[in-house]
């Protein structure tokens, strides 16, 4: 990951067996749902509430802030296989990926070379962003399965009034499958172009006595690219392997869930990278994410509610990075990262007066282990050691107000100390009106930051040419939004989303004789989010449109920021309910890159065939990514002489997945 110098199936089984010795026979635990109400009222469907925006369920015309909900069955319908490719298809978001990971942008602000660090990313309320770099991997190294999602919660804008440092641009929570959800166990099964398989295999229940679990274990694996045509820098051939495992669960009791999971990858790099000279084969990034969450929640009389949270997290990376700096020498440089966090947060909720709704919370982490080293294979020499810890503490409280039955504020801020820069404060205001029953005005505004990570701040390497720099500030953003919502019938709604962002202290690596991040300049952006949502029985679909500008350190236009973006998804039914066919198509704009060649506009769409009911609990996909053979490129992290500008994308490609639920 870093940008340095350099068949679980028997164990599942066993597993499963031992859950059903130690409880009570199942009981389905829910109520059936009618005859004909299957699961197309849930697709097509309005879903009325939102969790992310002010940490409790409320309408979505109520939350402050724009908000998106893609389901289980859109993920199914659209063939999504990564969050990010999800992310993509939303109004303003930009999906990118230089073959190493998958990165998403958000309103103008995708540098090449992010890790996903200005989206705060959650997975059931839990913070994914590590406590290294903040990466939240979004790709195939997103720690649970797109088989496992139930909903992706998408709430646009400053959040950090509620959850602190990363949530600058977006929240995405990813609420994951409860054992209800299956009753039972499910199989699944693919292959894919470039020699691509995959394979899972899940458990869940809900028992009598009211214990819940959910139990699931995958495996990826994909030859890649035979070839990567990268211009004048020559060809790559057989440099694109990955390797994904995954292990998840979920186990409830009353008010308690305990949930967990573990992802390893491995990711062969195409493209070279810093300190790994392009064409020379082995280089690889390695990374792996585990954590274990434990969550209470529970209403008392007189409409208090209280939630409580502790929670553990690892991560650790290596590398191998290869360069011939000389043509019979092979010098492999190796990065081994580990970060270790525990913490815990509470928050408390109650109604006064009838029409005040408060919110107080407070969170605790504890970085009690954050080590960035980097040596030599061949010689073992040690270029770094750096061995730290921090910690961080939060408060917030967060009022709404129901002014009028269709006016309400919401007023809330959070305070957040950190033991390395000090304190930041961040408010966030919304007015909300609906002057008409179908039509929602939402006036929003509100400041969010992300602070300085441990690599900026303190990664010295290399006998000092890489020196870090414990005066960073944290980046801030000052965000003014008008959100106009109007419900057109039973079948459409429409929604306006017009922003200003202003950006200051940005964190910008120098790359002169001596390799620091400072706080380097200031950044203005302005856009305009528009789309169409749809849904007539069985036909649902949406159009969205984009237009940005982000003036960045003095620059008339951000990197890898294209000025327009066109989207548009249909899904439609050819048989019944039995067999759907769903198109996708994205337009984007030309990116300019600063300093390097600009990126080429393109045109790339998809079309998937899902079929179920056929035969019981079988599930059958099929799916063309980009259908025309769209030849496109997007841009690699920041620029290097001896390094590949652009990264070119796949071609037309096939997916074909079973599936079995019994």
């Amino acid at each position: 990951m870093p940008c340095l110098t350099g068949n679980r199936r028997p164990a599942l089984l066993a597993a499963c067996l031992l859950l059903n010795a130690a409880v009570a026979r199942t009981d389905d635990g829910r109520a059936a749902p009618p005859a004909g109400e299957d699961e197309q009222a849930v697709l097509f469907g309005e879903l009325p509430s939102v969790f992310s925006a002010s940490r409790h369920e409320q309408p979505i015309t109520k939350a402050p802030a724009a908000v998106d909900v893609i389901t289980s069955e859109q993920i199914k319908h659209y063939g999504w296989r990564t969050v990010a490719a999800m992310l993509g298809s939303l109004p303003g978001f930009l999906a990118t990926y230089d073959r190493a990971y998958q990165r998403v942008g958000v309103r103008g602000f995708a540098p090449p070379g992010d890790y996903n660090t200005r989206i705060l990313v959650l997975i059931d309320g839990h913070r994914i962003n590590e406590s290294l770099q903040d990466y939240a991997g979004l790709g195939r190294d997103f720690p649970v399965d797109v088989e496992n999602i139930e909903r992706v919660e998408v709430v646009r804008g400053p959040a950090s009034s509620l959850y602190g440092s990363s949530a600058v641009f977006a929240v995405v929570n990813v609420i994951t499958l409860r054992g209800r959800d299956l009753q039972g166990v499910r199989l699944g099964g693919e292959v894919a172009s470039y020699g691509s398989e995959q394979g899972q295999v899940s458990y869940g229940q809900k028992f009598a006595n009211g214990l819940e679990g959910l139990l699931s274990a995958s495996y990826y694996h994909s030859d890649g690219h035979n070839s990567l045509n990268y211009g004048n820098l020559g060809s790559a051939d057989w440099l694109d392997q990955e390797q994904v495992e995954r292990l998840f669960g979920k186990l409830a009791w009353g008010d308690f869930t305990l949930s967990g999971g573990y992802m390893q990858r491995k990711k062969y790099l195409p493209a070279g990278s810093v300190g790994a000279d392009f064409g020379v084969p082995g280089s690889n990034y390695h990374d792996r994410r585990a954590y274990a969450d434990l969550n209470y929640r529970h209403t008392f009389s007189g409409d208090w509610e209280a939630t409580g949270r502790l929670f553990w997290d690892g991560y650790e990376f290596d590398d191998d990075l290869n360069s011939r700096p000389a043509p019979q020498q092979l010098l492999t440089n190796q990065d081994y990262w580990q970060g270790n966090w525990l913490g815990g947060e509470v928050l408390l909720s109650h109604t006064f007066f009838d029409s005040h709704r408060l919110t107080l919370g407070s969170e605790y982490r504890r970085n009690y282990s954050q080590h960035m080293a980097n040596y030599d294979l061949q010689t073992g020499f040690q270029w770094a050691d750096n061995r730290l810890n921090s910690s961080i503490a939060g408060v917030f409280l967060q009022d709404e107000w129901a002014i009028l039955d269709n006016l309400s504020l919401h007023a809330g801020a959070r305070y957040d100390h950190y033991d390395n820069f000090g304190g930041t404060a961040n408010p966030r205001l919304g007015l909300i009106y609906q002057p008409f029953a179908d039509t929602t005005l939402k006036l929003l505004y509100g400041t969010a930051f992300r602070a300085p990570n441990a690599f900026e701040t303190y990664y010295t390497c290399c006998s000092g040419t890489w020196i870090g720099n414990p005066a960073l500030k944290p980046e801030r953003i000052e965000s003014y939004e008008i959100v106009l919502e109007q419900k057109i019938g039973e079948h459409f709604n429409v929604r306006f989303s017009p922003y200003y962002n202003k950006l200051s202290n940005l964190i910008n690596q120098v790359d002169a004789d001596v390799r620091q991040f400072r706080n380097q300049g200031n950044a203005e952006a302005h856009g305009l989010e528009t789309q169409l949502q749809g849904h007539y029985r069985n036909f649902e679909g949406r159009v969205s449109y984009t237009y940005q500008q982000t003036r960045i350190a003095g620059l008339e236009q951000a990197p890898n920021s294209p000025s327009h973006m066109i989207k548009f998804n249909l899904s439609a039914p050819l048989w019944q309910d039995k067999l759907f066919a769903s198109w996708e198509l994205q337009y984007v704009s030309q990116r300019a890159n600063p300093g390097y060649a600009a990126t080429g506009a393109y045109t790339v769409s998809n079309l998937v065939l899902f079929s179920r009911k056929w035969l019981p609990g079988v599930e059958l996909t099929g799916g063309i990514y980009n259908l025309f053979d769209e030849d496109y490129a997007d841009p690699r992290i920041p620029p290097n002489a001896n390094l590949p500008d652009h990264i070119p994308q796949d071609g037309r490609n096939l997916r074909l997945r079973l599936g079995l639920e019994f």
